[in-house]
């Protein structure tokens, strides 16, 4: 187990690196601005589906079927039902994309409340969501194929893919954002360009795995049926702080300029050691759980799960520690530099102390939400992620007097009412 969680949490840490350098390279080119904020509302929808499903939380819903039939009823069924979920998801895909075409305005109405409409940053931020639309589609065929190539034990590839995607977006940041007038719109092109090589690279494994094979396509399969009755309780279980975070965006929108970009930076912060260690582990605790679960050894699940739960908070507390205390250094070193001024580095570091402090409560809550799936319960996690939601929506509404740090400590105080309850 450590020695794959330590693979995957290489390729993480490089993915996490590039990531750091990336959102760098974007604060020194938008700075906290209008265009900043437009470029980060458009990104937050298309973030929140990539966590959802490239990031693994698919995987829970998806791994311990695609595991029973590999095991019980051999690869072609294996296939078949890979074949099945493709065909799902090109269709939902395409729909995702022409439903934008058409209705961006009411999407706007959504994610973006607080903008002024015919706006500068309406009129910028539509824009830059329909560029990244097709995105959207690649997000969930890759996630598909990270979720087969993991049940293999394939974990390098699937972890290199956000590495990829950064890498991709970063030789965008520098050399083709400045081609256009409006640099974000160059950010956007390169988002959905990075979204098609990290499905390029793991199409060749796919095919040596034997899973593309035209003779096992079906367009139905029973197991499709079984995934999609868990799949929704799953990501509002497993998902629940990335959804709270793009609610908290979306309040924000209706505050001053920028702090859209303060919460986005404050979040890819705490992201860091949340995707190293917890993340991670997750993802190779789900299939060896499911498997152990499936023929009943029931002694080893709990055995396995508290080495893993002890390894992550024995890196998580202090790494929590560290952000509180070093707020503004770390913000201004990573961030603060070109447009991106000394009261933006401030604004930032308060939304990073405030959201570090729900940080323990983050990582055990994804950690819980996986063991329970691995045991086909969806019950607890559903519940779990239904209060946890709740209780930040309201702390959202509550705390509009308090601005931008009532928000963010609303989606901390809500985390640690989830993991209460999974307690």
């Amino acid at each position: 187990m450590l020695k794959k969680t330590a693979l995957i949490s290489l390729f993480t840490f490089g993915s996490r690196i590039l990531g750091l350098v990336r959102d760098s390279l974007i604060a020194v080119c938008l700075g906290a601005s209008f265009q900043s904020d437009a470029f980060f509302i458009a990104f937050r929808p298309f973030d929140l589906s990539r966590k959802l499903f490239s990031e693994g939380i698919f995987s829970i819903s998806f791994i311990p079927v695609f595991s029973e039939t590999l095991e019980k009823e051999g690869r072609p069924q294996a296939s078949a039902l890979f074949f099945s979920f493709f065909f799902f998801f090109s269709v939902i895909g395409i729909l995702i994309v022409l439903s934008g075409v058409f209705f961006g305005p009411l999407f706007m109405k959504v994610i973006a409340p607080g903008f002024i409409h015919h706006s500068y940053e309406y009129g910028l931020t539509l824009i830059l969501l329909k560029i990244m639309l097709p995105y959207g589609f690649f997000i969930l065929i890759t996630a598909l194929c990270m979720g087969v190539l993991n049940s293999f034990g394939k974990f390098g590839v699937p972890a290199m893919a956000p590495l990829v995607f950064n890498l991709v977006v970063i030789i965008f940041t520098l050399f083709i954002s400045s081609r256009f007038n409006v640099p974000a719109i160059g950010l956007s092109i390169g988002v959905t360009a990075g979204g098609i090589l990290q499905l390029a690279i793991q199409i060749p494994l796919m095919i040596r795995l034997g899973m593309l094979k035209i003779s096992f396509f079906r367009i139905f399969h029973p197991g499709l049926v079984r995934v999609a009755k868990i799949m929704i309780p799953s990501m509002i279980g497993a998902a629940s702080y990335q959804i709270n975070i793009m609610v908290a965006s979306f309040f924000t929108s209706g505050l001053d300029e920028g702090s859209v970009t303060f919460v986005y930076y404050a979040d890819r912060l705490v992201q860091f050691p949340m995707a190293l260690f917890a993340g991670s582990l997750a993802t190779v605790l789900l299939p060896e759980i499911s498997k152990k679960a499936l023929y009943g050894r029931m002694d080893e699940v709990g055995e396995l799960f508290s080495r893993g739960v002890k390894l992550v908070f024995f890196v998580t507390i202090p790494a929590m520690a560290g952000l509180m205390a070093l707020d503004e250094p770390i913000v201004k070193i990573l961030f603060g530099h070109g447009a991106f001024g000394v009261e933006a580095v401030e604004k930032t570091a308060d939304c990073l102390f405030f959201l570090a402090l729900g940080l323990w409560a983050f990582t055990g809550m994804r950690l819980f939400a996986t063991l329970y799936y691995s045991l086909m319960n969806t019950a607890i996690p559903f519940y779990s992620g239904m209060i946890t939601m709740g209780l930040n929506l309201i702390g959202c509404l509550a705390s509009a007097p308090l601005g931008l740090k009532g928000l963010i400590l609303s989606v901390s105080i809500s985390a640690v009412a989830g993991f209460v309850f999974y307690s």
